[in-house]
């Protein structure tokens, strides 16, 4: 990591097979960000134009596809070919045919200056050289483009009864360590003060979710930390131990949770 004037900008320090066979649940089982979140963080960019989104580390478009519509092209890029992959599929099913999908670190992508009009990275800017990829952004950026970094609180983040079964069977199984500030949403505002972006602004929302056994389940097999690749020839036990527990405090299947998210944004200036 780098400090600069007692700022602490971090370096990946994730391989890059860290979701190796996890789109497909990344894809239907990720919560989706709330429309409100979408509105307000299009409202504050206020493009002068709506020429080019890019969508960093992108997955398989959990933040790309929400916002692709409001701009004229969309360039994707992630690190895991399977996210590219499901993308595109979800592309070509949905007839969304702006977007240009990329298999690749964000840090090696090659954009012309002065083009973008926003850049984003949803829960993922911590698996990001962070210090790298503020500065490329900014020089994408059309003066008074804006960049901001998304995210949303973790499953292992809540604070429902339930919550604690499945942090007991995750931390039981999974042979990975919990990483808390991992795909959640944190203010990252003075980083890109640090990188001279202004106007720097975050949002907060939260909002109601409602879970079965089938989507906690996928939820967490479509993380880093409890990816089927990672509990291996454990998969179908811990499933299995995981939803007997949850079934015992609620046989309805029924297991609804507080869920928070949030944006910070900066823009670069005029002139």
């Amino acid at each position: 990591m780098a400090d600069k004037g007692g700022l602490i900008y971090k370096k990946p320090e994730f391989p890059a097979d860290a979701f190796e066979g996890t789109s497909d649940y990344y894809q239907y089982f990720r919560i989706p960000y709330p429309q409100i979140l979408i509105e307000k963080l299009f409202e504050l960019v206020k493009p002068v134009q709506r020429e080019l989104l890019i969508d960093l580390a992108c997955g398989p478009g959990r933040l790309t596809f929400p916002l692709a519509d409001k701009f004229n092209r969309v360039i994707a890029v992630d690190r895991d070919a399977g996210m590219i992959r499901t993308g595109m599929k979800s592309a070509e099913a949905s007839n969304v045919e702006n977007i240009k999908w990329f298999a690749g670190d964000a840090e090696d992508l090659d954009i012309d200056e002065g083009t973008a009009d926003l850049v984003t990275v949803g829960d993922a800017f911590d698996r990001l050289d962070q210090e790298m990829i503020l500065e490329k952004s900014y020089n994408w950026l059309k003066p008074g483009g804006c960049f901001a970094i998304v995210g949303m609180y973790a499953i292992w983040r809540g604070e429902e009864k339930w919550h604690s079964v499945v942090n007991e069977s995750v931390q039981k199984w999974s042979t990975l360590s919990p990483i808390l500030s991992v795909t959640e949403f944190r203010n990252y505002g003075h980083l890109l003060e640090g990188k001279n972006f202004k106007d720097v602004v975050s949002e907060q929302f939260e909002f109601l979710n409602t879970h079965t056994l089938d989507s906690i389940i996928g939820y967490l097999y479509s993380t880093s930390r409890c990816s089927k690749k990672v509990l291996g020839n454990n998969a179908d036990e811990f499933e299995a131990e995981l939803r007997t527990k949850l079934s015992g405090i609620n046989s309805s299947g029924i297991f609804e949770e507080k869920v928070k998210c949030g944006f910070t944004l900066g823009r670069k200036t005029f002139s």
